[in-house]
């Protein structure tokens, strides 16, 4: 059986986008109301491993950054290479909100780090863990939950180092060691509940044509090595089968003609720790790489999460497109290697969503068919 997935976030009802985009209130009730609504349609659809569609966040950075002491200062948002050599293009986002600038004369302020970092979030983690797995436990007082299994989405500490500006430590090493060392207590906080542990890493990426275009290829590979050292330090308690990290390139709607190639960074991302990999894998700029894992090899004890539905396009994935794009790397890994997912969240923060609600739950569900699809084609 191959199973299914997503990367983390889900489509929020057009209600509650607007009370976040407003700043008014959304309480207890209506949130848990949601999230169980949520999970249901998730687990109705026969997805394998699910989550709270990170619901009770604008964003996973501002949220982390409401657990983490230290972020006084303001820093300009990276702007990614190839919106940058395409003005002309770029200008079609001077409205759009996001994590990285799309436009220069649109910029976007992000919280930067002026002082000792801190982890100051275990309360409202564990008040996030508690409704998401409250309302898995209600849901399964009515319904099969047995095929379903639960995930938790944090960053990265490359990733937050990504968006969040170091304006205080003396040098990024530095930073990036005490930012391992406070999102170890969340790491810690989530795979405590049982549940699995996703880690966000656009850094190792994505980061190559945003916050670190400066650098050359070779320059860039020693830095992620260097993020892939410090997370792996920040799981070191933590059960790596309990654990996948998501790789991506951004679900940002640029050309991407820049990305480094998965080929570059291939044997770097496989010495992370987690068991299962999650690679951006289906879209136009690199839906090819899939030959990449004839090339090398790929760890025994790793599983992949190839995205085989695109999370910047509103056109739905034919079925049998979705189990021809799985069974590309089934029959290089085997059915019991790859877990079919997509490429990455459907709304990176609740004010820039590429693909709407009703979009996304038709993707998924091609997700699910396709993989059903390349069951009975093994």
């Amino acid at each position: 059986m191959i199973k299914t997935t997503h990367v983390g976030s889900l489509p929020r009802p057009t209600d509650m986008i607007t009370k976040q985009l407003r700043k008014e209130n959304i309480s207890d009730d209506d949130l848990k109301g949601y999230v169980r609504e949520l999970i249901e349609r998730q687990i109705s659809l026969g997805l394998s491993f699910i989550n709270n569609g990170e619901l009770p966040r604008i964003d996973y950075i501002s949220s982390t950054v409401e657990r983490i002491a230290g972020f006084n200062q303001s820093c300009t948002a990276p702007l990614p290479r190839d919106l940058e050599e395409l003005p002309e293009y770029a200008r079609r986002f001077s409205g759009r909100n996001g994590l990285i600038m799309l436009n220069p004369k649109a910029p976007i302020n992000l919280p930067a780090c002026s002082e000792d970092v801190s982890y100051i979030g275990k309360t409202s983690l564990i008040q996030e863990l508690d409704m998401m797995t409250g309302a898995f436990r209600e849901v399964g007082s009515i319904t099969d939950t047995s095929n379903s299994t639960l995930f938790f989405t944090a960053p990265s500490p490359g990733t937050v180092a990504l968006f969040l500006e170091n304006q205080y430590y003396p040098d990024y090493e530095t930073y990036l060691q005490h930012l391992g060392s406070v999102l170890q207590k969340e790491y810690e906080i989530i795979t405590s509940y049982g549940v699995s542990l996703q880690i966000d890493c656009p850094d190792l990426a994505m980061g190559r044509h945003t916050r670190y275009k400066h650098l050359n290829d070779n320059q860039f590979l020693s830095l992620i090595d260097t993020n892939i050292a410090v997370l792996n330090t920040s799981l070191e308690n933590i059960d790596k089968n309990q654990c996948r990290a998501h790789i991506c390139w951004g679900n940002y709607p640029g050309t991407h003609h820049c990305d480094i190639e998965l080929n570059s960074i291939f044997n770097h991302i496989t010495r992370l720790k987690p068991t299962y990999l999650s690679i951006e894998s289906c879209n136009h700029r690199h839906a090819h790489e899939y030959e990449v894992f004839n090339k090398y090899p790929f760890p025994e004890d790793k599983v992949l999460m190839p995205g085989v539905i695109d999370t910047t396009s509103n056109t739905i994935e034919h079925p049998k497109l979705v189990a021809q794009r799985l069974l590309n790397f089934v029959n290089i890994l085997g059915p019991e290697r790859v877990i079919a997912s997509t490429d990455c969240g459907f709304a990176s923060t609740a004010s820039a969503t590429s693909v709407s609600g009703e979009v996304a739950w038709l993707k998924l569900q091609s997700l699910v068919d396709g993989a059903r699809l390349a069951e009975e084609k093994m």
